[in-house]
């Protein structure tokens, strides 16, 4: 049993599925299947059984499951070991959505310098939450910030808040719209590869926004003062305008559905050697998160 299949085999059990670890490894499904064969005939035992479209472990396969976890947790935990040991100053990797970063986390990266003298921090922008999630599971991150809900062994997920998604107008425009009921001005919508982009779309079909003549931006800062030029009306998560609704310069407008919440979470790895640091980490995210 080499160490290639069985690393095949443990991408398998954890995708349940030989096209996702195909595409994980760049390889062929054909290929991937090989390997599979090759190591349920070294092992003499059936490792999965597909029923329909769905690939199931057998009780082998699970076996060899928790041990193959076991196994390239050790692994990796000797790389990292390694690593640490070569470099001057320990790394300490975050990826997260730039939106969310610059809006709650501003305060955070000073803070962290000083809190982290010893440890190099490098921080990195990712739009969709599959990547940031892959990037921590993979451990090219220590820590992932996205607005979405993976899970697998070894990820450990902490919520850091709930933002209501609503459909906003600036103050004068609402005004206006009241006294006439005709008037339709367009939406001004932030379309982009984020989950949070996402979250926005299905909020406008949840709400019959879809037919209406929109304006699309790539900022949610220039949706922002477009609104507040009464171009149009927005949907946004009331984190972005949250100070221009206390300041009475926006106003959220009712909607036929139940809003749609964007919940954020932070993940991390419960194997990761700097499992102490990390969690420092996690408590000043919090911290600042809170006050944003």
């Amino acid at each position: 049993m080499g160490l290639s299949h069985l690393r095949t085999f443990h991408y398998c059990a954890t995708f349940l599925s030989f096209s996702k670890t195909a595409q994980h490894f760049e390889l062929s499904q054909p290929a991937i299947t090989k390997q599979i064969k090759k190591l349920e005939s070294d092992l003499g035992q059936e490792l999965f059984i597909r029923a329909g479209r769905k690939l199931f472990l057998t009780a082998a396969g699970e076996a060899l499951f928790e041990y193959s976890t076991q196994i390239f947790s050790l692994y990796e935990e000797a790389v990292d070991k390694m690593r640490n040991l070569s470099d001057k100053k320990r790394k300490l990797r975050i990826v997260g959505d730039l939106n969310y970063m610059k809006m709650n986390l501003s305060e955070f990266f000073a803070k962290a310098y000083e809190r982290f003298p010893d440890i190099e921090i490098e921080i990195d922008t990712a739009e969709n939450a599959k990547l940031i999630f892959s990037g921590v599971r993979d451990k090219q991150y220590d820590i992932g910030i996205l607005s979405a809900n993976y899970t697998t062994i070894g990820v450990r997920d902490r919520l850091l808040r709930e933002d209501n998604i609503c459909l906003v107008a600036s103050t004068a425009l609402a005004s206006r719209m009241r006294r006439e009921p005709v008037l339709q001005p367009p939406l001004l919508f932030y379309k982009s590869e984020s989950s949070y982009s996402s979250f926005l779309q299905e909020f406008m079909h949840r709400n019959g926004l879809s037919d209406q003549n929109r304006m699309t931006f790539n900022s949610l800062e220039m949706i922002r003062q477009a609104l507040l030029k009464d171009a149009g009306v927005a949907i946004l998560s009331e984190d972005v305008i949250k100070d221009d609704i206390l300041a009475g310069r926006v106003t959220v407008l009712s909607t036929p559905t139940e809003s749609l919440k964007i919940k954020t979470r932070v993940i991390y790895r419960t194997d990761n050697l700097m499992l102490r640091s990390i969690e420092e980490c996690l408590q000043l995210i919090v911290a600042e998160t809170s006050k944003a």
